[in-house]
């Protein structure tokens, strides 16, 4: 695959001088317990909706894992149930890099989480599992490990997993994991991964070594405005880094110990909310029950929070990571990875529209979750303009008006939600 870098401009990624905005889906337990036929129809058919990134964590999630009698682990499991990190699972590794082989065979690249919060002393995840905390010596020899395996695939390697850097020694180790990184494997952009309810300190987020930010807005019901509040938050630090958000909340997954679960409308607002607020490099999605890859008869140990998930093949046909592919195609096609949030264009809106300008508004893009008016404060009425029907995934003729203080988007004759492209 060709070696993916971050652009000048400091808000995009490149590849071959050309602009990329990946689109990552989620299989965090893929080395642990996908089969090799399955492999393949999860690669075929992610690869025709447009992803090009897969996000695994190359160790086991010991807290949130569905657990099934064909689980492959990384390392042999002493009698007490810990493991023995002085003696990696050859035939584990060599599974997950030939995994990684095939995908990007099919032109998809992986985001490897080195250390998901569970491995790292100090962290919320290894006070829930002491026994699976790396010393620094072991953690030293199994980034060799994973750079070994897999260099010659150009991945991105994600430092963190779902911490939220609450503690010196955690900081601490994972400001050194990025430059272990960045010594193995110095072609490969590196980012973190953390809770929604984290900032970065400013040891990590300003490190020569950090390639962009990443986040996720979460599983929360009540808190899906995190898709562009953290974007702007990252917009706001003083080095300037493409931003992702990494996980939205996943199509099919419960409402955080609530009633419900997120549909894929749920997931297309909070994908545009995101892209549009400010985090325009790329995006994420999951499925729940893909990312675990669950099968009938598992055990699923975070039910009481996610809700039971479906079982693997159920959740990779959920129509919403059309929508991702689609959303990803509009924002490489149109260039909008130059957009910034500039929500004081909106002169009078329903609640929850997004819009975003390239700084000589010679571009805007304007995302409306109901179909209502939208007046924006600027005369745009010269300007071309193209609209698409995101739940039916077409491209629509949109209504314009002229307003008190500028132009209208006039109601769609439909019940969805709206993207709309205006360029002078």
């Amino acid at each position: 695959m060709k070696p993916l870098a971050t652009a000048p401009t400091g808000d995009h990624f490149r590849a071959d001088g050309s602009p990329v905005v990946p689109c990552a889906d989620t299989v965090w337990a893929a080395f642990t317990d996908a089969r090799p036929d399955e492999w393949e129809s999860y690669l075929s058919l992610r690869r025709s909706q447009g992803f090009d990134t897969m996000l695994i964590s190359v160790l086991p999630i010991l807290h949130d894992r569905s657990v099934h009698e064909t689980t492959r682990e990384p390392y042999p499991l002493r009698d007490d149930g810990t493991y023995d990190f002085t003696a990696p699972d050859a035939d584990y590794f060599t599974t997950a890099q030939e995994m990684v082989e095939r995908a990007a065979e099919q032109g998809i690249r992986a985001a490897l989480v080195a250390l998901w919060c569970t491995y790292v002393p100090g962290t919320w995840g290894s006070d829930r599992n002491p026994h699976a905390v790396m010393s620094q010596q072991e953690t030293a020899n199994y980034l060799e490990l994973l750079t070994r395996t897999f260099h010659a695939y150009d991945p991105i390697y994600i430092a963190s997993g779902d911490d939220k850097f609450a503690t010196p020694e955690a900081v601490e180790r994972y400001a050194w994991t990025l430059g272990q990184l960045a010594k193995l494997a110095p072609d490969c952009l590196t980012t973190l991964h953390s809770t929604p309810d984290t900032d970065l300190p400013a040891t990590l987020a300003d490190s020569p070594d950090l390639d962009f930010y990443s986040y996720q807005s979460g599983h929360g019901h009540g808190h899906q405005a995190k898709a562009y509040d953290l974007a702007e938050l990252y917009l706001g630090k003083p080095v300037r880094r493409p931003i992702v958000n990494l996980e939205p909340c996943y199509e099919g997954h419960g409402y955080g110990q609530g009633l419900g679960r997120f549909t894929r409308d749920d997931v297309r607002r909070a994908t545009w909310w995101s892209l549009l607020g400010g985090a325009s490099a790329g995006i994420g999605y999951g499925a729940h029950g893909l990312w675990g890859w669950h099968r009938p008869g598992s055990r699923f140990t975070s039910g009481a929070w996610s809700g039971e998930p479906f079982t693997w093949n159920v959740a990779l046909q959920f129509d919403g990571a059309w929508d991702v592919g689609f959303a990803r195609s509009v924002v490489e096609d149109h260039g909008l990875y130059r957009c910034a949030p500039r929500q004081d264009l909106i002169a009078t809106s329903p609640p929850g529209v997004r819009v975003a300008a390239t700084p000589d508004l010679a571009t805007v893009a304007v995302y409306v979750p109901h179909p209502f008016d939208v007046e924006l404060g600027v005369d745009l009425g010269g300007y071309a303009v193209t609209a698409w029907d995101l739940g039916d995934r077409r491209r629509v003729t949109p209504s314009l008006g002229t307003g008190a203080t500028g132009t209208v988007l006039r109601q769609p004759a439909y019940l969805s939600d709206t993207v709309y492209l205006l360029s002078g």
